[in-house]
């Protein structure tokens, strides 16, 4: 009577975990999307009270900050489907796959370019203003 697939019991800490890691990436999201509304925010007010010198870094950072903006919807979306996909799994009582393996690490690496972006740019910025 134990083997049929009918009869298999889904744990609620299951459908904890499932939520748990929703909340995990929506934080992931909301904090992209902060730090990229900060630099739009920056940009802004470099472009407009500091003269035509920042004005060409003040373009490629409001250009960094709109993607970082496009990739933190794209993870609140990404989260909300996969959320989704695996409560329906759970209810369902299937087998997996319940992980990605690709999207982290896309992201991971995504993110990683974008912060040696902003490094590479203030070592620039440093160097030009030490130069001076």
């Amino acid at each position: 009577m134990n083997g049929g697939p009918g009869l298999r019991r889904t744990e609620a800490k299951a459908f904890f975990a499932n939520e748990r890691t929703f909340l995990h990436w929506m934080n992931m999201s909301v904090t992209t999307g902060s730090i990229s509304a900060a630099l739009l925010g920056v940009a802004g007010h470099a472009h407009r009270h500091w003269g035509a010198d920042f004005t060409v870094r003040a373009i490629g950072v409001r250009v960094l900050a709109l993607v970082m903006m496009a990739i933190s919807i794209g993870m609140a979306i990404y989260a909300a489907i996969n959320f989704k996909r695996r409560g329906d799994m759970l209810v369902q009582k299937l087998d997996g796959p319940y992980d990605d393996r690709v999207l982290p690490v896309v992201l991971t690496c995504v993110m990683m370019t974008f912060l040696t972006v902003v490094w590479i740019g203030s070592i620039v910025s440093y160097m030009e203003g030490g130069s001076t």
